[in-house]
């Protein structure tokens, strides 16, 4: 009861500040689900003053900002631009990081979903072994095995895929990790009298050329698009896109991008 609370006089601190859009065309956006908040801007200096508002207005309903919890990181395609130092914002000294989860997935400052998708296999692998019995039982069909698979195993893996934007390596990794569940299985064939494991060619065409990388480049449908008027992406993946992964003002100089982590 305590919680849902605490949601409602948050909501009602931030309903002033609700603005429409994205950063991809404003100054700063507020992120928000439940209690946990994102605040993201195109500069410190917006930074500093979106955040004297969010604490005058979070005041008022007497809330304030958690200093240890809070975090600050600063988003850039230029290392040098990835400063870990703290920011000060209205006399507050919040600590600099380089990386954080945010709605159970792993956000850092060079764009890099690689770390994301690691701990995501890692996550899958856990629910593998918990489940091993099951996929080595032979009271089980191949056909059951494969719904285990894709209800229990892929779903981990494939958590917020709808923000990945993959590399040839990245492929690689998901590919191997569900191959190796595939070889558990269909098993191993006997040919020429002896037992062999199954080529990633016999793999494919036993799962009908469906895999867990196709079903992340496929997950946005037409339906979805022509619904929403924009794929799913999340904002922080699309900026990879503009200016190597620059935002470009109108004079022409790189905007850094300020991200500021609250309320967890």
């Amino acid at each position: 009861m305590s919680a849902t609370l605490f949601n409602l006089v948050l909501h009602k601190a931030l309903k002033n500040l609700e603005q429409s859009n994205t950063i991809l065309n404003r100054l700063t956006q507020i992120c928000g689900y439940a209690d946990d908040i994102l605040v993201t801007t195109s500069s410190l200096p917006a930074l500093e003053a979106l955040c004297v508002e969010i604490s005058r207005e979070a005041g008022r309903v007497g809330l304030v900002i958690n200093t240890v919890k809070t975090k600050y990181m600063r988003f850039s395609v230029s290392p040098s631009q990835r400063s870990v130092k703290g920011a000060t914002i209205n006399g507050v000294t919040y600590e600099g990081v380089t990386e954080f989860i945010y709605l159970g997935m792993l956000i850092n400052n060079d764009n890099s979903i690689e770390n994301e998708i690691q701990r995501c296999i890692l996550a899958s692998n856990r629910t593998y072994f918990a489940a091993t019995s099951l996929f080595r039982s032979q009271l089980l069909t191949r056909a059951t095995k494969i719904i285990l698979y894709k209800t229990q195993i892929r779903l981990v893996v494939s958590y917020e895929v709808e923000a990945w934007m993959l590399t040839k390596k990245e492929e690689q990794g998901l590919l191997i990790f569900e191959r190796k569940i595939f070889r558990r299985i269909y098993g191993p064939k006997y040919e020429n009298c002896e037992w062999k494991s199954r080529t990633n060619r016999e793999l494919e065409e036993m799962s009908k050329g469906e895999n867990i990388v196709k079903r992340a480049k496929g997950k946005v449908t037409w339906r979805e698009w022509t619904r929403t008027g924009c794929p799913k992406r999340s904002p922080l993946k699309n900026w990879k896109g503009q200016g190597k992964g620059e935002d470009q003002g109108k004079d022409g100089k790189r905007k850094e991008k300020e991200i500021f982590k609250c309320w967890e």
